[in-house]
């Protein structure tokens, strides 16, 4: 319980990019449009199958114009992801 499908801890990363994503009012086509991302990619990023590399994670601060503390959250729930550990709840900074 309170696992995401790849049975790690639950996907806070996917669920704030997406968040993030819709707050601009973009669809994932868009998104990759902008980004040079494929749509496969955001949709896997978002649903937490895959885990992004620190160049993906720059590109959409970038794309997305995000603050310093915002990209280091991103950073932050990355690294979580990959060791495994939860975030914590309630962390994540939103624009």
């Amino acid at each position: 319980m309170g696992q995401s499908e790849t049975g790690a801890v639950p996907d806070r990363l996917g669920a704030l990019l997406r968040s993030l994503r819709l707050d601009r009012g973009m669809t994932q086509e868009e998104l990759g449009a902008a980004s040079g991302m494929s749509v496969r990619s955001i949709r896997d990023l978002e649903r937490g199958v895959s885990c992004p590399r620190i160049s993906t994670l720059r590109l959409l601060a970038h794309t997305w114009q995000l603050s310093e503390a915002q990209g280091a959250e991103l950073h932050r729930l990355a690294r979580a992801k990959r060791d495994g550990t939860p975030g914590r709840q309630g962390s994540a900074v939103r624009s």
